[in-house]
């Protein structure tokens, strides 16, 4: 849930909150899933996309 979060852009609660129906996302949240799921299910793990790791 905290990468979910990290990756939307937003805190953990609210990610949990999109997660359990509690609030409803914005079309961008929506968007940022769809694009995130299809890398996720073409790369065949769950692994970010390169632009989108974070670099410390």
């Amino acid at each position: 849930m905290t990468q979910l979060a990290f990756y939307l852009t937003c805190d953990r609660r609210t990610a949990e909150r999109y997660c359990s129906n509690e609030y409803r996302p914005k079309q961008i949240v929506f968007l940022a899933c769809w694009l995130l799921d299809a890398h996720w299910q073409q790369v065949g793990r769950v692994m970010p996309p390169d632009f989108l790791v974070p670099t410390i």
